[in-house]
């Protein structure tokens, strides 16, 4: 039943309805390291810069999370925000970049950031080092736009 209620952002952005849910969330669409099939993993934004048009997300369920592992073996395909699809550049963050981020993330969200921390039962003492240090069992990863048109393939 859970693993349905997570899948309902795919069925959003598939029935062209992603406008509803926003700049908080992008649909990577990536391969997968071993099986080679296409997958979909829907993801929320940690930080959108507006001016640069960055996306950075996390990977709240740590370095072991498929989709994350499947970025390291081979560059996403596709991300899509809102009805808009493109090929993007993806660079993975250092854990010092992550923990800035990371704050303005609990900054502008503070209940859903001790929420998900919680859900994923990581913590932090508060300080910068901390935090930092937490960031390793949460890497993130920037994708921006380069305006190359999406094509998918199977």
């Amino acid at each position: 039943m859970f693993r349905r209620i997570l899948r309902i952002p795919v069925y959003l952005y598939r029935w062209k309805l992603g406008f509803l849910l926003g700049d908080r969330f992008v649909l990577l669409t990536h391969r997968g390291r071993t099986s080679g099939r296409v997958f979909e993993t829907p993801v929320e934004v940690v930080q959108h810069d507006h001016a640069t048009h960055e996306y950075v997300v996390c990977s709240g369920t740590g370095p072991r999370a498929d989709w994350f592992r499947n970025l390291q073996a081979e560059p996403v395909l596709q991300i899509q925000v809102r009805s808009r699809r493109w090929v993007p550049s993806q660079r993975f963050l250092d854990s010092v970049e992550a923990a800035q981020r990371f704050a303005g993330y609990e900054h502008d969200h503070p209940r859903t950031a001790r929420r998900l921390l919680a859900s994923m039962g990581n913590s932090y003492d508060g300080t910068d080092e901390g935090r930092v240090a937490m960031m390793a069992q949460m890497p993130m990863v920037a994708f921006s736009d380069t305006g190359r048109p999406s094509a998918v393939s199977s």
